[in-house]
C-alpha cells in the first residue's frame, strides 16, 4: 500500500470514524488514471481490445473484425501486435500491463498455445512473437479465455466468496471451462480444465479433439441452434434460441434432451472436482435459469453435492473475459509497484 501511495496510484480520502472514540482513520482512494492496462480477447471473429484503469473503469473500447481461422497463426498475432501498439501509443496514462485471453490451452510456463481448437492452432510460440513487437518492459501475459473469465466473476462477480468456483462457459461453438480455487496465490488454478471435451455419450458425434461425444458438441451454440431449427421451417439462429429461452413459451424436445447432456455433464464434474458453486456463462447462462429446477434435481444424483451444498448460479458479466484479462495484466503492478512502474516508465519516456 505504501509502494502505491508513493506512485501516487493511492491516496488518502475522507476520514472515518467521526462520533467514535479515538483518531478519526482516512480512507484510501484508488487513483484511477495513474496506471491502466490494454485487456484483449482474441476470437475466431477477431480482437476485441479495451483499455482499463484501476478503478477497473473501461476507457477505451476496440474490435477489430478479422477471419483468424483463415489467417495463418503468425499473420494473426501481428495483427493483435499492431493493434495493441496502436492503442499503447495513444495512451495519457502509464501501461502497466498487457493481458490477453486466448480460447484454447496456453502454457504460460513456455509461452507456448498448445492446443487453439477454435483457432486451429497447436503448439505456436505465442509469447515470443508478441514480445518481439509489442512495447518493451510492458508485461505481456496470455491465459486460456475460460480461466480469465472465471477470475473476473470469482472476484467481483457471481463468484465472489467461493471457495472452489466451477466454471462453466458456453459458447457458439465449444463450452469454455475454468476451476478457480481460494486458497491458490492467485486465485487461478494451473490445471487445463476442458470440461467441453468430457464424453457424455460415447456414440455421439465426432468431436475435432479425436472423441466422440463431448460435452461441447451435445450442448453448445450449434447443438441449441439445431435443436432449434428442427421445430422451424427456416433456419434458426443464437438470437432466436436466447429469445425463446428467456420467454415462458414451450421449447422443442431436443432442447430437453441437449439439458440432460448437461446434467450428465454436471454430475461427473461436481464429483470429480468438488466444487461449493457452479457459475453457467455464455450461453449456458440462459439455459440454466430456464431449466434451473431440473440442473438442481441433477445435483441429488451427485455423491458429493449430497455430502457438501452446491450452488448454481448464472454469471453476472458480461465482459468477464476482458475484465479477467485485465485482472490478469494488473498482477505484475501489485507484485512489484515501485519496481514495474518505474522500469514502464523509463521505456515509455525513452521511446
Amino acid at each position: 500500500m505504501d509502494a502505491l501511495q508513493r506512485l501516487a496510484l493511492l491516496r488518502a480520502g475522507s476520514t472515518v470514524g467521526d462520533g467514535t472514540p479515538g483518531r478519526p482513520s482516512a480512507t484510501l482512494e484508488i487513483v484511477g488514471s495513474g496506471a491502466v492496462v490494454i485487456a484483449c480477447v482474441l476470437s475466431s471473429n477477431g480482437l476485441e481490445l479495451a483499455v482499463v484503469d484501476l478503478r477497473r473503469k473501461i476507457k477505451l473500447r476496440r474490435f477489430e473484425s478479422f477471419d483468424a481461422i483463415g489467417l495463418v497463426p503468425l499473420e494473426t498475432l501481428t495483427r493483435i501486435a499492431g493493434t495493441i501498439n496502436e492503442v499503447h501509443a495513444s495512451l495519457g496514462s502509464t501501461c502497466v500491463g498487457i493481458g490477453i485471453s486466448v480460447p484454447g490451452v496456453f502454457d504460460a510456463h513456455s509461452g507456448v498455445a498448445r492446443a487453439v481448437l477454435p483457432l486451429g492452432w497447436r503448439n505456436i510460440p505465442m509469447a515470443a512473437v508478441l514480445d518481439d513487437s509489442l512495447p518493451a518492459d510492458v508485461p505481456v501475459l496470455i491465459a486460456h479465455d475460460a480461466t480469465l473469465g472465471a477470475l473476473a466473476e470469482f472476484r467481483m462477480g457471481a463468484g465472489r466468496g467461493a471457495q472452489r468456483l466451477l466454471y462453466l462457459a458456453g459458447q457458439q461453438i465449444g463450452v469454455g471451462s475454468a476451476l478457480i480455487l481460494a486458497d491458490e496465490q492467485s486465485g487461478r488454478s494451473d490445471h487445463p480444465l476442458q470440461a467441453g471435451h468430457l464424453i457424455v455419450d460415447p456414440s455421439g458425434p465426432q468431436c475435432s479433439c479425436g472423441s466422440r461425444g463431448c460435452l461441447e458438441l451435445l450442448v453448445d451454440g450449434r447443438a441449441m441452434v439445431a435443436a432449434m431449427s428442427d421445430v422451424s421451417s427456416a433456419p434458426s439462429s443464437m438470437d432466436a434460441v436466447l429469445s425463446a429461452l428467456s420467454q415462458s413459451t414451450a421449447v422443442p424436445a431436443a432442447m430437453d434432451r441437449i439439458v440432460d447432456h448437461l446434467q450428465v455433464g454436471l454430475i461427473s464434474l461436481v464429483n470429480t472436482l468438488s466444487p461449493d458453486r457452479v457459475v453457467f456463462a455464455g450461453t449456458l447462462s440462459p439455459l440454466m435459469s430456464r431449466f434451473e429446477e431440473r440442473m438442481n434435481a441433477a445435483l441429488e444424483l451427485s455423491v458429493v453435492a449430497q455430502i457438501q451444498p452446491v450452488t448454481l448460479v448464472g454469471s453476472t458479466f458480461g465482459d468477464a473475459q476482458i475484465f479477467g484479462a485485465a485482472e490478469l495484466a494488473f498482477e505484475p503492478l501489485l507484485r512489484d509497484p515501485e519496481g514495474l512502474f518505474k522500469r514502464v516508465s523509463r521505456a515509455t519516456a525513452e521511446s
